[in-house]
């Protein structure tokens, strides 16, 4: 395997406070697996969670030359480490990722193998 491709992204959680998920479910449908909503809102601070997670999407999507959609990734945790899979392009890719929440901010970082 070699690197194809590093993404970062950086997110204000303050974007996410502003549209609570009870107040436009679909935005964050359109965004988030349903596994990932379910993750995110078990959280009282669910807002840095969605935030994280968009910080990843984000940040895949920076890895690779591939065009994907936000829906089409899926971020998980294995072992309390942030995670990445792909619905599309599952075998092509493998992710490394590091995620950082500090001052109201939510930081990914992603190193793609291919």
């Amino acid at each position: 395997m070699k690197i194809v491709g590093i993404g970062i992204d950086v997110v204000d959680v303050e974007q996410f406070k502003k549209i609570p998920f009870n107040a436009k479910p679909g935005f964050y449908k359109k965004l988030f697996t349903k596994s990932e909503i379910k993750y995110c809102l078990k959280y009282k601070n669910s807002s840095e969670r969605f935030a994280a997670k968009f910080a990843i999407k984000e940040a895949v999507k920076k890895s690779i030359p591939d065009k994907i959609t936000m829906s089409s990734i899926e971020t998980y945790h294995l072992k309390s480490k942030p995670q990445v899979r792909l619905t599309k392009l599952e075998k092509k890719y493998t992710f490394h990722a590091s995620l950082s929440h500090e001052k109201g901010f939510a930081v990914a970082v992603i190193i793609a193998e291919c």
